[in-house]
């Protein structure tokens, strides 16, 4: 990982003030990857584990996720293609990844020479063992620098990074809260109710720092505001990184944590995940958000 200070955070914010470089037109999404964890990869939307063609970003459809029961999510990727044609479509979500990993991702996405990067991650970092874990908001944003240099190092006068008219896309952290509210109504694997489902958070079920029977409402409202401040960070650092860059798009999207979840939007599985429809609802209302909605 790459160590960055307040000093680093800083200098960003200062880099953008003072920037009028014109970047390259912006290239067409023709070349996508994904930097993101469980929910990028689509776990528990529909089987068991993994759903690749289910992603709200790389998703596909074809005769046989129609002919296994796969649900048609009209994934960005599915949207770029029609618009486009796309020629590279590489899911780089890793289950249980939070924002320290962005730079290892980011890192992996140039060998893909990806033209349209998208980012989801913030999902983990609220949701730890206990709420003690939590990243703080500025410990959170300072990862996302860190793979802010990675992705585009001409921010800073240097070399390298995504090809030059590239565009990244950041996606809001989802609100946990809500999904609590509305998620301990639902059921889940052998028709348990999920409240009964978050008693496992004791023994490692993920998210106990919200979901966790322990907790007082007072606790989530808490983590809640946290939450709320890792998206602010975003929004703030994904504008500075578009205004102080010689070289990429950066944008930044509220509709995640805008979007108030359905029950049937919540993975009928494990109660936690975004479901088929959730990973549809997902894809719809990031692309309408983001830069390619009007082709």
């Amino acid at each position: 990982m790459i160590f960055v200070t307040t000093t680093a955070l800083c200098t960003l914010v200062l880099l953008a003030a003072g920037a009028a470089t014109a970047k390259p037109n912006r290239l067409q999404p023709t070349r996508i990857h994904s930097i993101g964890d469980s929910i990028t990869t689509a776990f528990d939307s529909n089987y068991i584990l993994g759903n690749p063609s289910e992603s709200w970003v790389n998703g596909y459809y074809g005769f046989f996720q129609w002919l296994l029961g796969f649900e048609n999510v009209n994934s960005h990727n599915q949207r770029a293609d029609a618009a486009f044609g796309v020629n590279s479509n590489v899911n780089g979500g890793v289950n249980g990844a939070d924002m320290d990993d962005m730079d290892g991702q980011a890192a992996a996405a140039l060998g893909s020479t990806p033209y349209y990067v998208t980012v989801e991650l913030g999902g983990n970092d609220i949701c730890q063992d206990s709420i003690a874990q939590v990243p703080t908001p500025m410990d959170y944003v300072l990862d996302y620098i860190d793979g802010i240099f990675v992705l585009d190092p001409s921010i800073w006068g240097l070399p390298g990074g995504l090809t030059p008219g590239a565009t990244v896309y950041t996606g809001s952290v989802p609100d946990i809260k809500q999904l609590y509210d509305v998620g301990k109504d639902q059921t889940g694997l052998f028709g348990l109710d999920c409240e009964t489902i978050w008693l496992t958070t004791v023994l490692g079920f993920p998210c106990g720092s919200m979901v966790g029977p322990f907790n007082t409402e007072a606790d989530r409202l808490g983590l809640q505001q946290t939450n709320l401040q890792y998206n602010q960070f975003l929004d703030v650092l994904s504008a500075a990184a578009d205004g102080a860059s010689a070289n990429v798009y950066w944008d930044f999207s509220w509709s995640v944590w805008d979007y108030q979840v359905q029950g049937g939007d919540i993975s009928s599985i494990d109660c936690f995940h975004p479901s088929s429809d959730g990973q549809k609802a997902l894809s719809a209302g990031t692309w309408a958000d983001g830069p390619f909605a009007a082709f």
